[in-house]
This record gives C-alpha cells, structure tokens and sequence, in this order.
C-alpha cells in the first residue's frame, strides 16, 4: 500500500519562494527580472532536491530505524555479493532490494565489509 506523499516545510518555503522569484522576474523587465527569473529556478530545484533526500531518510527510518537493524538484515547477502561479484555489484544489488536506499547507508555498509 501506497503512503501519502508529505510534504516538507522547508521545502514549501523553497518553491513559495521561487514562485514570488518568478512573478518578480516576469514582470521586471531588466537584467534584476533575469537574476530573478534564475533565481526562482535554482530555489525549485532547491526544493526538489531537498524533498527527495527527505524521502528517502524518512523511508529508511520508517523500515529500519536505525542502522544496525538495516546491516542485520543486508550484510550477509552483501558480502555473498561482493565476494562473488565486487563492490560496484553490491550498490546495484541493494538498489534493486531498496530502491529507495539512501546512498550514504550503501556507502557505509561497503566500508564496513
């Protein structure tokens, strides 16, 4: 089953933020309305980038809550793995069985091998 989606405050302000960017910009005929205009771009992408990282933290705490839960559970199939295949397989490994997997977390549990 499919959870709602939350939206995340910060990331809110961000694209309110790039909206006000974007009126200002559109209505401003000058070089000021082109810095706005770049400026209400780069606070949407801002704010996407910070929803899905947010995401995925979120997943991964909801499924494991801490770390050691997740290696309890992946670090056998891992290390089966990388013996058999080498680290590059084990990051499209735990991809494939968590897609929604923070690259951080896969990063730790290979140096921990």
């Amino acid at each position: 089953m499919r959870e709602p989606s939350r939206v995340h405050p910060l990331a809110a302000l961000l694209v309110l933020l790039g909206i006000g960017c974007l009126y200002a910009g559109v209505s401003i005929h000058s070089r000021a309305g082109s810095a706005l205009f770049l400026l209400s771009f780069v606070l949407f992408m801002t704010a996407q980038i910070y929803h899905h990282r947010r995401r995925r933290r979120d997943w991964f705490h909801r499924t494991f809550r801490t770390y050691e839960n997740f290696r309890a559970e992946a670090i056998v199939e891992a290390r089966r793995v990388r013996n058999e295949k080498g680290d590059a397989a084990v990051v499209r490994h735990l991809r494939i069985l968590y897609p929604h997997l923070p690259m951080p977390v896969i990063t730790r549990l290979i140096k921990e091998l």
